[in-house]
Formats: C-alpha cells, sequence, structure tokens
C-alpha cells in the first residue's frame, strides 16, 4: 500500500526532471529535439484566435445578460457565471500557452503565475486557475440542468426551482467551493531551480502533493466526483428529452414555451457533450504522464510530446472559447440579444444609445395600447352603430302604435 501511494508522488515530482533526461538524451544520440517545422507558428496563431474570440464572446455574454433585462432570468444567469469562469482561464492560463512554446522548460511568469497559471507539462493535475474554473463550471453545467429538469419534469415543485433571487447565494457558494476543492493546488505548487536541457539551471513550476493524499484527494476530485457528476447530467437531459421530444409532445404541444424550452435543452446537451469532450484529452494525458516510465517518455520523444500538449491545450482554450458561438446559433433570445448590442436601428450602437432600454420596453407595450386602444374604438362604433339602427325601429314602432315622439 505504502509503495503504491508512493509512487504516484514520486512521478508526479520527476516529470521535469524526466522531460529534462529526454531532451539530453535526445541531444547526445542526435534524435531531433526541435520543434517540427512551423509546429510553434501554428500554435501561436491558434491559441491568438482562441484566446480573442474567447474573451470577446464571454465578455458578451456578460455584457448581454447584464443590460437586458428580458435576458435576467435564472439559466441566464448561471450561463454568465460560465462565460465569467471560461473568462478567467483564457486569460490566466493561456498565458502558460505562449510560455510552453517559447520558453520550453524554464519558467519565465514568476512564482505568482506559477500558483495561477495551468501548470500542464509538470504535473498530471493542473493547479490553482484551472482547477477552479474547471469545478465552476461542472457544478454551473450540473444547476442549468437540474433548473431545467425541475422546470419540465417536475414543475409543481416549486420549493426546489432556481429562481432569480436563488441564483445569486447559489453561484457564490459554487465559487467558494471550486476555491476551497482547489487550494491544495495552491499551497503546494511552488518554483524551484533544477538542473535540466544542457545541464543549465532553470525555474521550474511544480506541483507537489504529500503522498497520503493521493487516495484521499486526487482520486475522489479528479475520477469520482467527475463521473459522479457525469451520471446525474445523462439521467436529467434524458428524462428532460423524454418529456419535450415524444412524438405525442411534438405533435399535440408546439406552443411558444415549449419549443422555447426544447431550444434550451438542445442548447444544454449540446454544452454539456462539447464541454465532456474537450477536456476529455485533457484528464486523459494528465493520467497517462506521470505514469509513464523513462523508456515509454523516450519513445515519445520531444516533439511528439510537445505536440500532444499543444493538442490537449487547444481542445481546453478551446472549450472556454466555444460556449458564446453555442449560445448565438442555438439560443434565438441570445441571437436577438447580440444583434440588439451592436446596433440601436441602423446606425448607433446600443450602448451609446440613451433609449436603449425604452427600445427594449416600448415595442411590447406600445402594441398592447394599440391593440387596446383599436378595440375600444371597435367597439364604440359598434355601439354606434347598433344605436342608429335602433332609432328609426323604435320611431316606426312608436308611429305605428299612435305615439308621437316629443
Amino acid at each position: 500500500m505504502n509503495s503504491f501511494m508512493r509512487r504516484p508522488t514520486q512521478m508526479m515530482m520527476s516529470i521535469r526532471q524526466r522531460v529534462g533526461v529526454l531532451y539530453r538524451r535526445s541531444k547526445m544520440n542526435n534524435t531531433n529535439v526541435e520543434w517540427l517545422p512551423y509546429s510553434q507558428l501554428i500554435a501561436c496563431i491558434f491559441y491568438s484566435v482562441i484566446l480573442c474570440v474567447g474573451v470577446t464572446g464571454n465578455v458578451l455574454v456578460i455584457v448581454v445578460v447584464i443590460l437586458h433585462r428580458d435576458m435576467r432570468n435564472a439559466t441566464n444567469l448561471l450561463l454568465t457565471n460560465l462565460s465569467l469562469a471560461d473568462l478567467l482561464l483564457l486569460v490566466f492560463c493561456t498565458a502558460d500557452g505562449y510560455q510552453h512554446l517559447y520558453a520550453k522548460e524554464n519558467h519565465r511568469l514568476g512564482k505568482f503565475m506559477c500558483k495561477y497559471r495551468l501548470l500542464f507539462q509538470t504535473s498530471s493535475f493542473s493547479p490553482f486557475v484551472q482547477n477552479v474554473t474547471g469545478t465552476c463550471s461542472v457544478l454551473t453545467i450540473m444547476a442549468i440542468s437540474y433548473e431545467r429538469y425541475v422546470a419540465i419534469c417536475q414543475p409543481l415543485k416549486s420549493s426546489v426551482k432556481l429562481t432569480l433571487f436563488r441564483t445569486f447565494p447559489t453561484v457564490f457558494f459554487f465559487w467558494f467551493i471550486s476555491c476551497l476543492l482547489s487550494a491544495p493546488f495552491f499551497v503546494y505548487t511552488n518554483t524551484s531551480l533544477e538542473k535540466a536541457i544542457y545541464n543549465e539551471t532553470i525555474i521550474s513550476c511544480m506541483t507537489e502533493f504529500p503522498k497520503s493524499w493521493f487516495n484521499w484527494y486526487l482520486v475522489p476530485c479528479t475520477l469520482c466526483i467527475p463521473i459522479l457528476i457525469l451520471s446525474l447530467l445523462c439521467y436529467w437531459h434524458l428524462k428532460i428529452c423524454r418529456i419535450l421530444f415524444n412524438p405525442q409532445a411534438l405533435l399535440q404541444d408546439n406552443t411558444v414555451v415549449t419549443r422555447y424550452r426544447r431550444q434550451v435543452a438542445i442548447m444544454l446537451v449540446t454544452l454539456t457533450v462539447t464541454f465532456f469532450v474537450l477536456i476529455l484529452p485533457h484528464k486523459i494525458w494528465g493520467i497517462i504522464q506521470p505514469n509513464l516510465t523513462m523508456t515509454q517518455f523516450y519513445s515519445i520523444g520531444f516533439p511528439k510530446h510537445s505536440l500532444i500538449i499543444i493538442f490537449t491545450r487547444t481542445l481546453l482554450y478551446l472549450n472556454s472559447a466555444i460556449n458564446p458561438i453555442l449560445y448565438s446559433i442555438m439560443s434565438t433570445k441570445f441571437r436577438q440579444s447580440f444583434v440588439l448590442l451592436f446596433g440601436c436601428g441602423a446606425n448607433r450602437p446600443v450602448l451609446l444609445c440613451k433609449q436603449y432600454y425604452a427600445m427594449k420596453q416600448l415595442p411590447n407595450n406600445s402594441h398592447k395600447q394599440r391593440s387596446a386602444s383599436q378595440n375600444i374604438t371597435a367597439l364604440t362604433a359598434t355601439v354606434h352603430n347598433i344605436h342608429e339602427s335602433k332609432i328609426p325601429f323604435i320611431e316606426n314602432n312608436h308611429h305605428q302604435n299612435g305615439h308621437i315622439n316629443i
């Protein structure tokens, strides 16, 4: 038992050294230790595009929900929290991607960024920010799924519905739990001086856990809890789809509310599947890498090892950038809100339009006022016509009965 617990810890602590040995042995045997042609440039372009698109899209989602009053519901506030988590991951963690491309082994971001960065190649488990944002994203997706499940499958349970008032403390609780679960990564991630390629002294950023933590902390956080959450999500999504997409419901219940619920359900399922598919390579490589022997490390070689890291990181960053695109494609409300955000009419942006909220509220109110006034006018005209049509009839009856109107 002790040897089992000791082995992963020793491997986690020695990944940086083993990569350095890989570099040195490759150099001694005249094996290629350089990047594949244009791989750094292509990876840099991918990182830059994902960073720009992701930051812009997630900021737009947050701004849209804040500015548009009709977008402020429990589901959209949770989606805003998801965008905030994705935004933090992109801002803090892509710096490590650039550093890996050009600084290689030497950590040049300082001790502060060492604790907050995405430490992919030096540990099988990513440190503080990546864990906080990842945990918060999973909890947020779970909350959105549960909110939709209760609203669609158990609509009479008002005591468990996630209302707008309950959403804010729920979001705060998610961030608190995420920080609490990720605190060990902040505590045990530090910089140190080590010998690496060409026997030069480098600044290494590593996460070193006590050996006793492997069974009671790392395994539950990285394996048991995600499997449990994924099982719950699958159950809720199946129940939702069974109610909304059964043949009878598609034929009989086709109201606006039902169509909106189906749209949200499709977006939620797509969001969940995309999330787990894109982070799966990151998790798999994080489990495989610390368990590789030195022979397996050497057989992979530096170019392939670097490409694996680039590939898994690209998917991880893409997961944080793709959500706003999914919202705009699958949600009519988000799509309309994005359009309104950049145009108050045809010329001026909404952010500079002083009558923005009036524009959002007046169309419905004016339509209702016009409808009411038209109904009143039509009713008045009808009564007036009936009254006029009855006057000759009454006069004729009076004349026939010998009565004279004075």
